[in-house]
């Protein structure tokens, strides 16, 4: 019997971000989590008892092991670029979450470190790999609905106010909305309208200054072909973006999480951020009721206008609007835990050789926006853009 070949991944980070990928590595058959590095001895032993893989308090030391052929980097923001490079010498493939790093010079030297050493570089863990995105964006592709028109993202949820590490409310570490929160929209965007953005002219917001670092924007973004697209986010918690899609108010943006609470302790709240690590994307919640399947977490409301239709994700797939009043539903397969398109997508190139759509040079990309996000809002003006690339597929 025919057995598919194994890729045995190193996780970089046992954080919340890293832990939330342990279902789609737990569940992916050809894939193996063999390694873990992080600073805390803890956090490795309770890894060990769990996957009986390799255990290490470094990065490099992960690297140099004979027994990983790729790594996810799921390290704090500020750390990705060094991490990515590091492991692009020691010949092992790599995907990093979100953002790819905090500015263009940073994601322009991974490119170049993996390109140098021949591994491939996957710039994941954004909304845009999920299916009811990807759908989406192949509908608008088709033509099926006429030409796109606009795109829109928007998304409300109480991001500043949940238990955030120094580093995530620390502008230069790459710590705010913009950076941890706008590579998502900025792919759905990018995915759905080809990928070739124009300019950016964009506004940022800090509403409390006790969090100090921007929790809102409103950005406008051009295609190269003229069509417009608006990004929004508000991270303040007013208002719960999921009554848009699913009606239902607090259900899958944080509901029952717990919020810091004013003059809570920066060491109070790193410990309300660790206890959170424990359960990170391991249970997710049922979907709501009346729902028969949930394919993805819509991350707001993102709606695809093109000339014969209206196109926005829903409980079962996607919605589509169209002239006088006409309505149907288009299913989309899932869920899928998070990660697995990831994961799936690099095993593919690795395995099969076929090509990296989210590669090192789309990251570039995206990160080309979300800097230009923050550098329109500080000097409030128009900002043209030169690393954009075409949606390959």
């Amino acid at each position: 019997m025919f057995q598919r070949p194994v890729l045995r991944f190193g996780l970089i980070g046992l954080g919340g971000g890293g832990r939330s990928l342990l279902r789609a590595f737990r569940e992916h058959p050809a894939i193996r989590l063999t390694a873990a590095a992080d600073v805390r001895p803890e956090a490795l032993d309770e890894f060990s008892r769990e996957y009986g893989g390799d255990t290490f308090l470094s990065a490099e030391e992960l690297c140099r092991s004979p027994n990983v052929d790729a790594v996810w980097v799921a390290t704090p923001n500020h750390l990705h670029a060094g991490h990515a490079i590091m492991a692009a010498e020691h010949h092992k493939h790599v995907v990093v979450s979100k953002p790819m790093a905090v500015t263009l010079d940073e994601c322009q030297d991974m490119v170049a470190a993996c390109e140098t050493y021949g591994v491939r570089l996957l710039a994941g863990h954004t909304q845009s790999l999920l299916p009811g995105i990807r759908r989406m964006a192949e509908l608008v592709r088709s033509g099926d609905f006429g030409r796109l028109g606009m795109v829109h993202c928007w998304h409300y949820t109480p991001w500043i106010y949940r238990p955030r590490m120094p580093e995530e409310l620390d502008l230069a570490k790459g710590g705010g909305a913009v950076y941890r929160q706008a590579p998502h929209q900025i792919d759905i965007v990018r995915l759905i309208g080809g990928g070739l953005v124009r300019s950016v002219r964009a506004m940022t917001a800090i509403w409390d200054v006790t969090r100090p670092v921007p929790g809102a924007f409103v950005t406008y973004l051009e295609f190269e072909d003229g069509t417009p697209a608006t990004i929004v986010y508000s991270g303040y918690g007013h208002f719960d973006a999921s009554e848009l899609t699913f009606g239902l108010g607090g259900f899958f943006s944080g509901r029952g999480r717990v919020l810091v609470a004013s003059g809570l302790s920066a060491a109070a709240e790193q410990m309300l951020k660790d206890s959170e690590r424990d359960t990170a994307g391991v249970n997710p919640q049922p979907p709501p009721a009346g729902a028969k399947s949930v394919p993805s977490v819509p991350f707001g409301l993102t709606i695809a206008s093109c000339a014969r239709a209206d196109l926005r994700q829903s409980p079962s797939g996607i919605t589509a609007y169209g002239h006088h009043g006409q309505r149907h539903e288009i299913p989309v397969p899932g869920p899928v835990p998070r990660g697995w398109a990831e994961l799936q997508e690099l095993y593919d190139a690795v395995v099969y050789d076929k090509p990296v759509a989210h590669d090192g040079r789309w990251g570039l990309a995206t990160q080309e926006v979300v800097s230009a996000v923050m550098r329109s809002a500080e000097e409030r003006r128009e900002v043209f853009l030169k690393h954009q690339v075409a949606v390959t597929n």
